[in-house]
């Protein structure tokens, strides 16, 4: 029997297409924004005025909230005929760090619709004859960032309910549909746990928890993957304790091995790392999961059915929620592995050997700028526009004010209605729904705002202090995870800068 699994629930398998059959994509004008780009570009409007007088210049250096020195760039518009309200440096290019988010999601909602979702597969090459498989089983992922503990057990539940109760052959996990990348970005921390491994197979955010035991026998570090479902052993990662004194708490011993410190008043503790092997870490649990269910399995092998994806037959099928809802709590949480599975699924519609983020993006950037919006095609300048990535981590993407503007305008209502608000948990004036995006000297905003007259307006607003920005990268120790205080005394007035910039705007209009 074949069991397809959607949002918890079995159902017999359907001939419905998923993320691998490639069916042909929905028409993209029908799915981007129908606003025309036109009237982003009108005469610059000169300095804001910032609340208390004075006014910002692009590069300008002043003290502004705590800010000793930086740049502001900012374009006002309304969303509906693209006319400019105000700007400021609004075609001075700024790393846009998780504003780069919202073109990203806004090509994937064009390319793939809003309700795609991804499949991850069970698959059988053999007979099945009184309960065991006479051939391979494979775990074959299909780009689901969400993929957690939950769904694993779904799948076992599935594969259990089809009748499966012993494999005579091997137990691969295919990662194929995807490039399989140890991490996002070279410039971040080692430890960094937002900087993950990212592939067609993930686990709970590709994410694991090293822990501290605090007592036991013997006392030592363990390495977890959690989810709603509980915490539970990660055998494809493996941590060693480390002495003290070492200056790093916590440091690589090659890759998804750690050497860790203990805590140093003898409690428990605990660190976030990244994975940088997500298919053999899924691949990894699911054994462990269905040796729990008396389904023995070998060691896991990566690996395809012969005749790649149509070579097995379907035991099940576990399908992800709409990608508009993955989008949601991407934007929401500034997930950076769901931006970079989502965005590499979107660019393999336009290019299938795309093997890189850098390429992928590039694939997305290129189709976003020459794509019409109604029946205008955009006629100012992209020059300077990078997508380094889908996620807009590190420091390699760059946009301008103004050309950021026209990829959230271009984005319509697909994308403004899944901005995260103040509802949502964000820090945010009631009214405002946008993307935000920090590093270290770098703090950017993008999305829709209410102004007090009941007009809604769009923005984007972009704040850096790009000469320490470029210290930090040149003395980039990966050894070290904490950010500097000075660092941290910048972002809070940013953020006064930018929560005044907001109420003005809302005041004003």
């Amino acid at each position: 029997m074949n069991l397809n699994i959607r949002s918890g629930k079995t159902r017999t398998l359907t001939a419905s297409f998923h993320s691998d059959s490639n069916p042909p994509p929905p028409s993209p004008r029908s799915l981007l924004g129908r606003r025309p780009f036109l009237g982003l570009f009108g005469g610059a409007l000169g300095a804001l005025a910032l609340p208390g007088g004075g006014a910002w210049a692009a590069g300008s250096s002043r003290t502004t909230n705590g800010l000793e020195s930086g740049s502001v760039g900012y374009f006002l518009f309304d969303p509906d005929s693209g006319r400019a309200l105000e700007e400021q440096a609004a075609d001075t290019a700024f790393i846009p760090a998780s504003v780069a988010k919202l073109p990203t999601v806004a090509a994937a909602l064009a390319l793939l619709g809003p309700d795609h979702r991804f499949a991850t597969r069970l698959l059988g090459t053999g007979p099945l004859e009184g309960g065991v498989l006479r051939g391979d089983l494979i775990l074959q992922g299909g780009g689901d960032p969400a993929l957690a503990t939950e769904g694993l057990l779904q799948l076992l539940g599935a594969l259990g309910a089809a009748g499966v109760r012993q494999v005579e052959g091997r137990f691969l996990y295919d990662t194929a549909l995807l490039p399989e990348l140890a991490e996002i970005d070279s410039g971040q921390p080692w430890a960094a746990p937002y900087n993950t491994g990212v592939g067609a197979l993930s686990l709970n955010y590709n994410r694991a928890l090293l822990n501290w035991r605090r007592g036991g026998t013997p006392a030592g570090p363990d390495a977890l993957t959690v989810a709603d479902a509980g915490r539970l052993p990660l055998d494809s990662v493996t941590v060693r304790p480390m002495a003290m004194g070492g200056g790093f708490p916590l440091l690589p011993d090659g890759v998804d091995r750690w050497l860790m410190a203990p805590p140093s008043s003898g409690e428990a503790g605990g660190a976030w790392v990244p994975v940088a092997r997500p298919g053999l870490a899924a691949a990894m649990l699911f054994r462990r999961l269905a040796a729990d269910a008396g389904i023995a399995l070998p060691a896991p092998v990566v690996g395809r059915a012969a005749g790649g994806a149509a070579g097995g037959a379907a035991l099940a099928v576990l399908d992800s929620l709409p990608l508009a809802e993955l989008a949601r709590g991407l934007l929401r949480h500034s997930n950076n592995l769901s931006a970079e599975v989502i965005g590499l699924a979107a660019s393999r519609r336009l290019d299938p050997s795309a093997t890189t983020l850098d390429r992928s993006a590039g694939l997305l950037q290129r189709w976003l700028t020459r794509q019409p919006v109604g029946a205008v095609n955009w006629s100012g300048s992209w020059n300077g526009l990078r997508l380094a990535n889908h996620s807009g981590l590190g420091t390699g993407s760059r946009a301008t004010p103004r050309q950021m503007a026209a990829l959230l305008q271009a984005g319509g209502p697909a994308l403004w209605d899944l901005l995260p608000g103040e509802e949502d948990g964000k820090a945010l004036p009631p009214g405002v729904h946008a993307k935000s995006g920090t590093l270290a000297y770098v703090k950017g905003l993008s999305g829709l705002l209410t102004a007090a007259s009941g007009r809604r307006l769009g923005f984007v607003l972009f704040i850096a202090d790009p000469a320490r920005r470029a210290a930090m990268d040149a003395a980039l120790d990966r050894r070290v995870t904490a950010t500097p205080a000075e660092a941290r005394a910048w972002a809070a007035g940013a953020r006064r800068l930018q929560g005044e910039i907001l109420e003005r705007w809302v005041s004003t209009y």
